[in-house]
């Protein structure tokens, strides 16, 4: 089907069907279809369709972009995560991880503190190495928006394991440095169809940041905290004495382990392993397969 556009030098065609008529009318022309954009061309001695990045240069500019417009993060919400983070930072050196949802009877953004395992390098206040979790079930009114995870005194970013893990998990990602300072260092990213965005301002995602507020941890977070290292960890038994964890949720964990057993997730000493439950998001349903999350 050819675009009736004005002002096109070069004609552009969609293809529909496998039984679009080919224009041999045309000498050049470009043809949109679910593999990519082609130039094609009817010549005297040939006939002929190449992939092409490039498409009519009388066609405007166009940049990426993403505009939030989502309800933002409690600013006593995000200091008590904070404070969370800060608490299992000084009693064991280690990152904690916890999840943003959005209340779609109320409206408003809320977390959940997963089961989780913290591991560090040697000892229980060793190098902090990565936080491992299972996005549990969730409720039909709740939609996973986002995580926020710390990565103790290490720099607030984005690391390989993070991009690695996050392709196929549209949301907000937040990620916590620094939390000897106050306030801590703050990365935020938004990724929408496998590409990542900065977002620079905390108050475009929250509504503000004052102090941590570690006195109003609820003791059930804390509880879903289990700290080991990495060797403990890497043996089953070790995992399989963890009483704060259901089986559930800690045959995943080792299921997970197993498959990737071959990467130790310290890269740069930081990372945020997590999988996923069948739940909501704000791009639809999202399951185990990358393919079915968008």
């Amino acid at each position: 089907m050819k675009l009736d556009l004005p002002n096109l030098f070069t004609p552009l065609y969609l293809k529909l069907s496998e039984d679009t008529p080919w224009p041999a009318h045309e000498k050049a022309f470009y043809l949109l279809t679910k593999d990519g954009p082609f130039f094609c061309r009817n010549h005297a001695l040939f006939r002929s369709s190449v992939l092409t990045e490039k498409l009519p240069a009388e066609l405007a500019a166009h940049e990426p972009f993403v505009e939030l417009n989502c309800p933002k993060v409690p600013q006593r919400l995000l200091e008590r995560i904070i404070g969370f983070f800060d608490l299992i930072a000084q009693r064991h050196g280690a990152e904690a991880a916890a999840l943003l949802v959005w209340n779609t009877k109320t409206g408003g953004v809320e977390t959940i503190v997963p089961p989780q395992i913290s591991v560090v390098s040697s000892s229980w206040n060793g190098f902090p190495l990565e936080v491992r979790y299972v996005v549990p079930s969730l409720a039909p009114h709740l939609m996973l928006v986002g995580d926020i995870h710390c990565h103790v005194d290490g720099p607030a970013f984005a690391s390989h394991t993070d991009k690695t893990d996050e392709t196929h998990r549209p949301g907000l990602h937040v990620v916590v440095g620094r939390i000897y300072q106050e306030p801590p260092e703050f990365h935020f990213e938004v990724v929408v169809d496998g590409t990542r965005f900065r977002v620079k301002n905390l108050l475009s995602i929250a509504q503000g940041y004052a102090r941590r507020r570690p006195h109003e941890v609820p003791q059930a977070w804390i509880d879903q905290v289990r700290i080991t290292s990495w060797a403990c960890y890497r043996q089953s038994s070790c995992a399989r004495t963890d009483a704060s964890l259901d089986d559930a949720v800690r045959q995943r964990l080792d299921h997970w382990l197993k498959e990737h057993s071959h990467d130790s997730g310290a890269e740069n000493g930081q990372g945020n392993r997590a999988a996923a439950a069948d739940n909501d998001t704000w791009l639809g349903r999202r399951d185990d397969n990358p393919e079915d999350t968008k």
